[in-house]
């Protein structure tokens, strides 16, 4: 398995105005390599010329793995979804990325019930087939660039809770559409990462590895707060500080024999970015990665 790092930790795009002024995208990648990852994604305030971002990520080392593209997923925004697919799919094959990972756009009714899933209003049938049938044709772009689909679950979406992870799976096709399984966003949603693991092998094409503060994540169901103030209140924690069995997960990754990337996420930080990078980095490679 190799191991990279998000860059959302720098530029988080859900609570941007309060996190003060953005930071430049080569201080973000300056880090991301001082800390020994070899790989990140595509972030906030990264160049869309290929040009430009391939050459400052050679200059540091580092692959370009991957992108999150945010789509609506149902109701009339087809083309808008689509559009936006194949632009950023273009940008991935010209930097010699490997992977796209879709994901619902989570509309402001679902964000608010993120974790709380079973109190949230649900897609119909119809609704569920139409958003399987748009995830098909978004694969089926990413497929074109030479590119692996992969969908990520997220809490605050349609797309959040084991049942509708189970959805999911059931109306899309492997290997056109794998999983970024982000182990962070399953266990916020109330999922056992390592079972869906363990379940759906054939699935697991990359994963973000993210933790959870416990007791954040207890004070934000109880209190029937939205993902929004999750961020705030850093409900995502460095690795190894939360309540996943990091240990496990690679334990059930290996058993499943998966060699691809880990890319290590946290989507705000309480700390200096330098210091969670390494601090992560250091206790994997405790874990032998």
């Amino acid at each position: 398995m190799r191991v990279g790092f998000a860059p959302i930790a720098w530029n988080n795009e859900d609570i941007a105005d309060e996190l003060g002024p953005p930071v430049p995208f080569e201080t973000v990648l300056d880090e991301i390599a001082a800390s020994g990852y070899v790989a990140t994604e595509l972030g906030s305030g990264f160049p869309l010329d290929s040009a430009v971002l391939r050459s400052a990520l050679q200059a540091r080392g580092l692959t370009l793995t991957s992108a999150w593209c945010g789509l609506a997923l149902h109701g009339d925004s087809a083309e808008a979804d689509l559009a936006h697919t194949r632009e950023l799919c273009q940008l991935l094959s010209d930097v010699g990325a490997l992977f796209v990972n879709l994901a619902h756009q989570g509309p402001p009714e679902r964000r608010a019930f993120a974790g709380r899933a079973a109190e949230a209003s649900r897609l119909s049938n119809e609704q569920w087939d139409r958003l399987a049938e748009r995830v098909c044709q978004a694969a089926s772009i990413a497929q074109q660039y030479g590119l692996q689909a992969t969908f990520h679950a997220h809490v605050g979406t349609f797309v959040e809770s084991r049942a509708e992870l189970n959805e999911l799976l059931r109306r899309t096709s492997t290997p056109l559409v794998k999983l970024c399984w982000d182990v962070g966003h399953a266990l916020y949603g109330g999922s056992d990462p390592l079972e869906v693991v363990r379940q759906h092998p054939e699935r697991i094409g990359y994963i973000h590895l993210k933790d959870v503060d416990g007791s954040v994540l207890s004070e934000l169901r109880t209190q029937r707060l939205g993902f929004e103030e999750g961020i705030r209140r850093r409900v995502f924690t460095e690795v190894g500080r939360g309540v996943l069995d990091v240990a496990a997960l690679l334990g059930a990754l290996r058993e499943i024999g998966y060699d691809g990337w880990l890319m290590v996420e946290q989507d705000s930080t309480w700390l200096a970015h330098a210091a969670i990078t390494h601090a992560s980095r250091a206790y994997l490679r405790q874990l032998g990665v």
